[in-house]
């Protein structure tokens, strides 16, 4: 009931009026022990206060309509398998599931073609360069290129290529086309953290590849795959900045590139505030005012989740600064005023 009302109370301060989406279908062998859930995230990742729980009735039939403005990406989940739809105002869709297996089946509905089409190419498949690391560890930026970089490219192509051949809409290409370009951003940002050799190498594709990608969204309102490339985007700053302040020698009272701060500063502001404060800051200066504010009070929300009180009055007193006018506003006084009475 909590994540329920969570999802229609932010979903209504978003939007005001709304639209329609209809989910409808049928698990087959359905035993009742396996609860059916679709979860729609603020900006990006998965977060259990999101989840709506669809009640199914005995011989496995649900139905559920769920108040949608704008197109967004969600996932159905059952049996611990995700499934990503995108949900249309005013679009209806009928799917199959069987508790035998882990599938989905698309079987009718005005929102059918693009979701099936969102199923086949299967947006989040985990590649295969990062699952070797005889692939992504190496030193040589001609072999990395060879073996990792273009051969991934290639696969990402054949995806869009595949898209932009359905018979769908040009506003669901342009969306599910996004998601796969920036999807390919992250998973070559994952090699930050998983290459245990060659890292100059890494760092020489992350910096090739982010260097040339505007932080500008391609569709906006923009999907998850989108605001988690917008986050490793102000990773990929931080190290930058990192990199540079060391190779100038700086001194404590210099100002940090693209930051604008001092490493003083910065010594401070990790202490007391903590990383989700730098992120703010370097969100303000690197990305869109409408993706810092969604990215940011995705935040603030998940420290009103983990009871740090310092760190959402910090947050809540620079969103509320920078967005005076924004509709979660009235969300975030009231976290940080139920943290303050606890």
């Amino acid at each position: 009931m909590k994540s329920l009302y969570t999802f229609f109370f932010l979903l209504f301060c978003s939007t005001g009026l709304y639209a329609q989406f209809k989910l409808s279908g049928k698990i087959s062998h359905y035993t009742g022990r396996e609860q059916l859930l679709i979860n729609i995230p603020i900006a990006y990742g998965y977060d259990e206060e999101n989840n709506i729980h669809i009640p199914v009735a005995k011989n496995g039939a649900f139905t559920i309509t769920i108040p949608v403005k704008r197109a967004k990406f969600a996932s159905l989940n059952f049996q611990r398998t995700f499934h990503w739809l995108l949900l249309n105002p005013g679009k209806n869709l009928t799917v199959a599931l069987d508790e035998n297996d882990k599938k989905i089946s698309f079987v009718s509905g005005t929102a059918q073609t693009e979701n099936a089409l969102l199923d086949n190419i299967n947006l989040e498949e985990y590649p295969v360069f990062l699952q070797d690391e005889r692939l992504y560890s190496n030193p040589d930026y001609a072999t990395m290129n060879a073996r990792v970089v273009r051969p991934y490219f290639a696969q990402r192509d054949s995806k869009i290529a595949r898209v932009n051949q359905a018979p769908v809409s040009p506003q669901d290409k342009k969306q599910i086309i996004a998601e796969i370009k920036y999807n390919t951003l992250n998973n070559f940002y994952e090699l930050v953290n998983l290459a245990s050799t060659g890292r100059a190498t890494v760092g020489r594709v992350i910096t090739g590849l982010f260097s040339q990608t505007s932080t500008k969204p391609e569709v906006f309102p923009a999907g998850p795959q989108y605001y988690t490339f917008a986050n490793n985007y102000l990773g990929y700053m931080e190290r930058k900045a990192v990199a540079q302040a060391k190779s100038q020698n700086l001194k404590h009272n210099q100002l940090i590139p693209y930051y604008g701060i001092t490493p003083d500063s910065l010594d401070a502001i990790l202490t007391k505030y903590g990383e989700p404060y730098l992120r703010f800051i370097g969100a303000t200066k690197f990305l869109p005012d409408g993706v810092t504010e969604q990215l940011t009070y995705r935040q603030i929300i998940h420290s009103f989740n983990d009871k740090n009180r310092v760190q959402i009055e910090i947050l809540a007193a620079a969103f509320i600064k920078k967005f005076p006018a924004s509709v979660y506003n009235a969300d975030i006084r009231k976290k940080v005023n139920l943290l303050k009475n606890k």
